[in-house]
């Protein structure tokens, strides 16, 4: 009898061992192009931090960030073949999965913001979300923020449209950016982001367009004495998930994802607002001109683009999602 006891308990432990392992073994590979500092880099990296705390040993991380894996193109190719798990997106990059994303092109689409963290937390994401796990199977775990682009330039001040005119302005592959910029007059130049600085200092591009916050952690401004406060795009950072590998976890562990996705979002809205707030008056200190542009006279002139995207993300989209923006 005492060795049958023995021999069940045994059995029991071995069991829980092998139920702890089991545990410990839900692997998450992260990837990111950009280094420290970036909002993408805070998105992935809060997240990592967030999870860690709160499923503790239930998951181990590998996290590969300074594009050691490719750039944004390569990594959502690999997160849709599961070599990777979890990475933040970019619009751009959103919608070369899913044309529904090319909507975020549309120049002045939020007024502010609030406004496009409002529609984003609100019935515009909840439409957004379910139409990449459609099309792409990946699963939104939360929109983050880039920010709002301003242009920069190495030419001259950009106060008005017409100040656009020639310009050969870097933009992300996204084709309806660059849409976007040749109908406003600029020449846009796809050239990975890592590489805006030298063709800035080479004369390959006269300049382009990204947050403030991108701008301070490339160095842009070293590269180019003009700022233009045009805001013209609100650009979110989607974090998005590989579908089979999010529907493998537990309902537990699907609520902490969801949740440290969430501290991403905090965390980079906060870096947002307070490099938007600081990093003008840097700038300027620096010896970059800093223009504040006739907004009125942008929107008037990027109106025909709005409706050259909704022909790509179909009139019935755009019709559908209208309602449901501030």
């Amino acid at each position: 009898m005492k060795t049958l006891i023995a021999t069940i308990l045994a059995s029991c432990t071995a069991g829980l061992i092998m139920s702890s392992a089991a545990l410990a073994q839900t692997q998450m590979r992260l990837a990111v192009e950009t280094t420290s500092g970036d909002p993408t880099h805070v998105m992935l990296s809060t997240f990592r931090d967030a999870l860690s705390e709160s499923a503790g040993d239930a998951v181990t991380f590998t996290f590969n960030d300074g594009g050691s894996l490719g750039d944004e193109t390569a990594l959502a190719e690999l997160i849709r073949a599961g070599a990777v798990e979890v990475i933040p997106m970019g619009s751009d990059g959103v919608a070369s999965l899913d044309t529904h994303f090319s909507i975020f092109d549309t120049p002045f689409l939020f007024s502010s913001k609030d406004d496009a963290r409002k529609a984003l937390d609100g019935e515009f994401g909840d439409v957004m979300a379910p139409s990449l796990r459609e099309k792409a199977n990946l699963e939104v775990l939360a929109f983050g923020e880039l920010g709002v682009r301003v242009i920069s330039n190495s030419k001259h001040e950009v106060k008005s449209p017409a100040d656009l005119s020639g310009l050969k302005l870097r933009t992300p592959s996204s084709p309806t950016r660059m849409m976007a910029f040749q109908t406003l007059g600029a020449v846009p130049t796809n050239l990975p982001l890592g590489e805006v600085y030298m063709g800035l200092r080479q004369g390959v591009i006269d300049g382009q367009e990204n947050p403030l916050s991108v701008i301070k952690e490339f160095s842009l401004h070293e590269a180019q004495p003009y700022i233009s406060l045009t805001n013209h795009i609100y650009t979110p950072i989607t974090l998005v998930m590989n579908g089979v590998a999010y529907d493998a976890l537990s309902d537990t562990l699907k609520a902490q994802v969801k949740a440290a996705a969430e501290a991403g979002v905090e965390a980079t809205r906060t870096l947002s607002d307070e490099s938007d707030a600081k990093l003008v008056g840097e700038f300027r200190e620096a010896g970059v001109t800093v223009t504040e542009p006739d907004i009125a006279a942008f929107q008037t002139a990027a109106e025909p683009v709005r409706a050259q995207i909704a022909e790509i993300v179909s009139p019935e989209f755009m019709d559908s999602v209208k309602g449901l923006l501030p």
